[in-house]
């Protein structure tokens, strides 16, 4: 009888610079080396990434020298990587995955079109695992076929675990999904899924489910969350038919505070959260994003707020004077995309289809940028 003992790690996102912040960029890869460190500390047999290692498909030098920094530790205790790509980080066209270039150093990278599998371990004690990459877009009707393929290979195997980075539902916004809980392919004893930041824990039948959750705060919609739960990895055993889940909450990640309401309400709420987390803002300063409801120069808010330098690294009010009054593409929005979602306002599907076709274009990737037109037009393949 064997055991496999493993960390599930996901959504890393390194290289990314959330509100153009340096040190944002720093608490990603801190958060990172922190989970890899945990690892190394709990020697287990291996480690799985559920996508979105990098925050981009062509990460800066930066990130693949963390990256790479970090495998290189893993490896000397002979502990391999296995991950798969998710939508930040898969590869355009013929491009291969940037973590690809480290294999030498034991990183496996599964199901980049369709679903893959490896053996680890020898003979009778071994384990299987199995990763299909993101599937969105114009990929996504094949993902069924493919979660049906992996069931049956599952089915064959005492233990097997599956990689994935998808939403599901109904564990997100059903429209946004694509695949159902009922889809899942549930002869693995342990699902690892990536793509939701906020974590979670399903057992379905046999088997668990779980969205590890990002190792930081990707988007000021994750700072609840986190504030209530943390951020957190799992480890994860397999024992034949037994599957246990130990959560293991990160101790880098920043705290982030997000206010809103006039100035004065704004100063309360800061005042609370600093006294319920001065231990925290001590180690690392805290975030602090404001919305203020009346109308006020934002040099006056700064000035305000400036007695929290010591705690906080302060982001540029966004003043919004009356309520439901319309304003301009605002520092409240985390990412490029949530500033195209933002501008059109009231027309999400606008919103998406703008910030794809930008992201086609800047991949130099012009015919998938006209598929994407034509998807949402509804003539594809009629031109």
């Amino acid at each position: 009888m064997n055991i496999f003992r493993f960390v599930h790690i996901s959504d890393t996102h390194l290289g990314s610079r959330q509100y153009s912040i340096k040190e944002r960029e720093d608490d990603f890869y801190d958060a990172f080396t922190e989970a890899v460190q945990i690892a190394l500390d709990h020697e287990v047999d291996f480690v799985i990434h559920s996508g979105d290692l990098f925050d981009e498909h062509r990460p800066d030098n930066r990130a693949l020298s963390v990256f790479r920094d970090n495998i290189i530790k893993l490896q000397a205790r002979k502990i391999p990587f296995y991950m798969i790509m998710g939508d930040h980080d898969r590869p355009k066209k013929d491009d291969i995955a940037a973590a690809n270039i480290f294999d030498f150093l034991g990183v496996k990278v599964l199901g980049l079109e369709e679903y893959e599998s490896v053996l680890h371990g020898n003979g009778s004690e071994s384990i299987l695992i199995g990763g299909i990459s993101n599937m969105k877009g114009m990929r996504r009707e094949r993902l069924k076929s493919q979660y049906e393929r992996a069931n049956y290979e599952a089915a064959d195997n005492k233990m097997a675990i599956l990689i994935s980075h998808q939403a599901i539902s109904p564990y997100f916004i059903s429209e946004q999904c694509e695949a159902t809980s009922e889809e899942l392919p549930v002869n693995f004893n342990y699902m690892a899924f990536g793509h939701i930041h906020n974590r979670l824990e399903k057992r379905i039948g046999n088997s668990i489910f779980s969205y590890a959750g990002s190792t930081e705060i990707k988007s000021t919609n994750e700072i609840d969350f986190y504030m209530r739960h943390g951020k957190s990895i799992n480890m994860v055993s397999v024992e034949n038919d037994q599957t246990t889940v130990e959560k293991i909450s990160l101790k880098s990640v920043r705290p982030q505070a997000m206010v809103q309401g006039t100035l004065e309400g704004v100063l309360k709420s800061i005042e609370t959260f600093v006294s319920k987390n001065r231990e925290r803002l001590e180690v690392k300063k805290g975030i602090l994003t404001m919305e203020i409801q009346e109308k006020i120069k934002a040099i006056d808010v700064m000035e305000a707020v400036s007695q929290y330098e010591d705690l906080f690294l302060i982001r540029t009010p966004v003043i919004k004077a009356q309520e439901g009054e319309k304003h301009n593409v605002s520092a409240m929005t985390d990412s490029l995309k949530d500033m195209f979602l933002e501008y059109f306002s009231g027309d999400e599907d606008t919103g998406k289809m703008a910030y794809e076709i930008y992201r086609d274009v800047m991949d130099n990737d012009p015919e998938d940028a006209v598929k994407s037109i034509e998807k949402r037009l509804g003539i594809e393949g009629k031109l």
